[in-house]
């Protein structure tokens, strides 16, 4: 199969990930994958990294139909069979074009709720395209409600996790000069609303108020960096919690941390939480899609607490960090629950199945 992605997401995160991964394992069965995104971007970057073909493709508004002939004639030219948007203006754009070039099988992938109730995506998701990939059945449900799409038409498949191997020691306190009697919690993830960043920092500020001898480290950059600085020296908690920045050595302080924090308003199905659990470290959680029943059973696997609720949040760090022997459970639990259920080979097998019966169904042979 000859297969297409078009990503043109500026930044690196969940979606962007998978469509590298996917590309990179697609290719190792023997499929062509080209990988298409903004010049220069994190995902064209990554893609050249794992030896994927791009198409560097300049897309930043849903109505720049000018780029439509251009794409159609690169999809004509290399006779592509399956064709992948990401963001919702490359399904608008992007599957159009597909769409017009003669694309046998287009697909539209959800990692957040971005397909909305409105008029404008019910026409693109239901007219340009053969079907969605999600990466929760939660995300599924969501989308179901609206009334427009048939049960077939969305297809769950649960993201691939891959194992790195053995992950280095290091000492975290030494490291970023922390008091060695303090337990220190880890969190990490793009600075932008999102994350809950600002309600890590109240749930710090509680923390500093009643005595505890607890730290924060929040790993990654994004355009609140600034802001969440300052509101951390405003509440007085700047010596509580650091913000460190992007890292490459992410793994390893995970797993010297304390706990892993994961403190956003939404997500799906977040891998930052499923890296902390696969190098045995416990995790205190919001209830947010994708993390209750698809991936966490609740004081089995980690311990969830009510989003955008600092003292539910402090209170859950303080009931774990109090119980060391649900704790160990958690990370025993966790780490088998990763190992278990969320097989890269066990995602692909699901994608390369879906493509194939969707490329059948419509008279294509697949070689």
């Amino acid at each position: 199969m000859r297969i297409f992605f078009l990503n043109t997401m500026p930044v690196w995160g969940g979606c962007e990930r998978w469509v590298v991964q996917v590309g990179r394992l697609m290719k190792k069965r023997g499929h062509h994958a080209i990988i298409s995104s903004r010049p220069g971007s994190v995902v064209e970057q990554r893609a050249i990294e794992n030896g994927l073909d791009i198409y560097p493709f300049d897309l930043h508004a849903d109505v720049a139909f000018w780029k439509i002939p251009k794409l159609v004639r690169f999809l004509k030219k290399e006779k592509i069979d399956v064709f992948i948007g990401v963001q919702t203006r490359d399904v608008k754009i992007g599957c159009l074009a597909a769409k017009i070039a003669g694309v046998p099988l287009i697909l539209a992938r959800s990692g957040l709720d971005i397909i909305k109730k409105k008029f404008y995506h019910k026409l693109a998701y239901t007219k340009y395209i053969d079907g969605i990939i999600t990466n929760t059945f939660a995300l599924k449900d969501i989308y179901m409600r609206y009334g427009y799409f048939k049960d077939d038409f969305i297809h769950p498949i649960h993201d691939g996790f891959e194992f790195i191997g053995d992950v280095d020691d290091i000492d975290l306190k030494a490291m970023f000069n922390l008091p060695q009697s303090s337990k220190v919690m880890v969190a990490v993830g793009r600075v932008a609303r999102q994350k809950g960043f600002d309600i890590l920092i109240q749930a710090a500020k509680k923390a500093k108020d009643n005595g505890d001898d607890w730290r924060f480290i929040v790993v990654g950059e994004g355009p609140l960096e600034d802001e969440l600085k300052k509101m951390a020296k405003k509440l007085q908690v700047d010596d509580y919690i650091q913000f460190i920045g992007f890292r490459k050595d992410v793994l390893p302080i995970m797993k010297a941390a304390d706990l892993f924090v994961l403190s956003s308003r939404y997500e799906s199905m977040t891998n930052v939480l499923r890296e902390a659990m696969s190098v045995e470290t416990a995790c205190v959680t919001t209830d947010v899609m994708g993390v209750r029943g698809e991936l966490i059973e609740h004081e089995k696997h980690g311990y969830i607490v009510e989003p955008e609720n600092p003292q539910a949040l402090y209170d859950g760090i303080k009931y774990v960090l109090s119980n060391p022997e649900l704790q160990t459970a958690m990370i025993k639990n966790g780490f088998a629950r990763i190992k278990s259920s969320f097989s890269v080979e066990k995602m692909i097998d699901q994608i390369e199945q879906l493509f194939k019966e969707k490329l059948q169904e419509k008279g294509v042979k697949i070689s």
